[in-house]
């Protein structure tokens, strides 16, 4: 991309901010059209030149292509959003702690279109894992996983496999047949990192769980707080792990874009309580990581944020170029410090290089 095309496709993103530059539009080329795509931000930039009066002045398949999108959000959220309401009428009476996460939560709080979610995260202990499975099984829903649009069951030793190795079921789907949405997803989670751990701080976690309402939804899910952390926790994890960085679905957009609208709407109180349970969770460079990234990547402008974050870096200022690979317990780092370059990059693995400790801090 060349660099006017990348300040155009970042302009889209911030739909937080004002769009000053208008004479970035000349620059919608198919290329930011398909990073927008990519990255899962059509949604937004549409919305975004809407509201600037810009539709008119980009190239009509681009306009169209975001428009399209744009409608198909919409009713791919009302069809998810049916799913999730079905979804808290079976949790409602469990009798176990489990909390909704990502978006099925966020989705709600976007402006309409502007996210969609294709499945539904579910964080409960791991001694929670059989009775939840059970009352998926009693709705219909079943194990497997759904390739070229059809739903392959899991066989038993892909059951076994994801709890012991990878701290999650396999996913349970139901087909629902609801516009843009065939099937309907649950996974469950039952641990912060890439394997099966953190039981400690799952259990503090847990012990929080609250029910929130959000444009008449009612779903459980994390206080504000752990809400913050666990998704920091989740796009640290798909960043600094190597395979996920090898499928490209490391730095899609949209999971920053999700901390940069918390970000943009927090209070410096509530950043401040945040990083103090972080904290006692042992998770506060991981906060940090995150939001510094977003930062950068969203060109936020946010001082308190930017001082807590670099102070629980202190003393490691390698930690946000890491990289581990669990299959052979490496740790990588990258070689290109800026994120925005990185982020940029069309092989993102090539700019990493071995180093000699294996530690996930």
């Amino acid at each position: 991309m060349t660099e006017k095309e990348k300040q155009l496709f970042k302009a889209l993103c911030k739909f937080k901010d004002s769009f000053s530059d208008t004479s970035l539009v000349e620059f919608a080329t198919p290329t930011v059209l398909g990073h927008l795509f990519f990255n899962r931000m059509q949604g937004i930039a549409y919305d975004t030149l809407k509201r600037n009066r810009l539709l008119g002045n980009v190239n009509r398949e681009f306009r169209n292509s975001l428009s399209t999108a744009f409608d198909q959000n919409v009713q791919k959220n009302e069809s998810f959003r049916k799913c999730v309401m079905r979804l808290s009428e079976i949790l409602c009476n469990c009798g176990c702690n489990v909390a909704m996460l990502k978006g099925a939560y966020l989705c709600s709080l976007y402006p309409n279109g502007y996210r969609t979610c294709n499945d539904v995260d579910l964080l409960v202990s791991p001694k929670d894992v059989t009775k939840i499975g059970e009352l998926l099984s009693a709705a219909g829903f079943q194990q497997g996983n759904v390739r070229s649009g059809e739903f392959v069951p899991a066989t038993r030793q892909e059951i076994i496999e994801s709890r012991m190795m990878r701290g999650e079921t396999v996913p349970y789907i139901k087909e629902v047949n609801l516009p843009f949405m065939r099937h309907f997803e649950v996974d469950i989670n039952f641990s912060l990192d890439y394997k099966n751990g953190n039981e400690d701080i799952l259990s503090h976690m847990l012990s929080n769980v609250c029910t929130k309402n959000v444009n008449g939804l009612t779903i459980p899910t994390l206080n504000d707080a752990d809400f913050f952390i666990h998704l920091c926790a989740h796009l640290y994890k798909e960043a600094t792990t190597l395979p996920w960085i090898e499928m490209h679905r490391d730095m899609t957009l949209y999971k920053y874009c999700d901390i940069y609208m918390l970000l943009s709407e927090m209070s410096d109180g509530l950043l401040q309580k945040i990083f103090a349970r972080a904290s006692k969770l042992g998770m506060e460079k991981i906060c940090a990581y995150t939001i510094l990234e977003t930062m950068e990547l969203f060109d936020i402008d946010h001082p308190t944020a930017y001082g807590i974050s670099h102070a629980a870096l202190d003393g490691d200022p390698y930690f946000r170029l890491r990289v581990v690979s669990p299959k052979d317990k490496k740790m990588l780092m990258y070689q290109t410090t800026d994120v925005t370059q990185r982020f940029f990059m069309e092989a993102r693995d090539e700019d990493l290089r071995e180093v000699d400790t294996y530690a996930k801090t």
